[in-house]
């Protein structure tokens, strides 16, 4: 079984009013989780099961997503536009890449530009060497 892991932001934070998103501005809950229901059954068509990685903007984002990674191998890691395109993520963003550098090296790194982009994002690298 091959999987992927896509990490970003829980939906529920991309539009906490008290901490909106300077990237996504008009990016709702729904729209995030729509999109993640969607790249599951797209990947799926692929061969790979789509795990979540859904982080908060507390200080433990960056080891609640090193427990996920040692949790299993995953082929493909998607780091997602929450935490990339954000400016006040960029730490986060940091730490996430150095921590998969370190865990798992072997899975590819690839980044999503939204919410409904994860098959044309993988498709660029999946199968391996693609």
């Amino acid at each position: 079984m091959h999987y992927a892991l896509n990490v970003g932001l829980d939906p529920t934070a991309v539009a906490d009013p008290n901490n909106p998103s300077a990237a996504f501005p008009t990016v709702t809950p729904q729209e995030v989780q729509a999109g993640l229901d969607k790249a599951a059954d797209d990947l799926a068509t692929l061969g790979l099961t789509l795990e979540n990685c859904l982080l908060d903007r507390g200080p433990d984002a960056a080891e609640a997503f090193r427990r996920t990674v040692l949790e299993r191998h995953y082929d493909i890691i998607i780091v997602g536009g929450g935490i990339r395109l954000e400016p006040s993520m960029t730490p986060l963003f940091e730490k996430i890449v150095n921590i998969a550098r370190e865990v798992t090296p072997d899975s590819i790194l690839c980044f999503n530009t939204g919410p409904a982009t994860h098959l044309e994002t993988v498709k660029r690298w999946w199968p391996v060497g693609a």
